[in-house]
């Protein structure tokens, strides 16, 4: 694996709870979307969270503007 490979970038996930009245974020540090959505299964798990994900975005480090990466979410 190459310095490339190692990159992490940010990431955030939007979701909704049923005690919540609006949307919240959690924030990751991911090498790809796969991984930081596997950071949020993970922590939804072990946590019994009952969430539904809306949104999953890349911070893009050079514009600073968030990326919608959220097929991800319905494979």
């Amino acid at each position: 694996m190459n310095e490339k490979d190692d990159r992490l970038y940010e990431f955030r996930i939007e979701y909704i709870s049923d005690n919540s009245i609006g949307h919240n974020f959690h924030y990751y540090l991911a090498r790809n979307p796969q991984e930081a959505l596997s950071y949020q299964l993970e922590i939804m798990d072990h946590k019994h969270w009952k969430i539904k994900l809306i949104k999953l975005e890349k911070k893009c480090p050079y514009s600073n503007k968030w990326h919608d990466e959220s097929s991800i979410i319905n494979q």
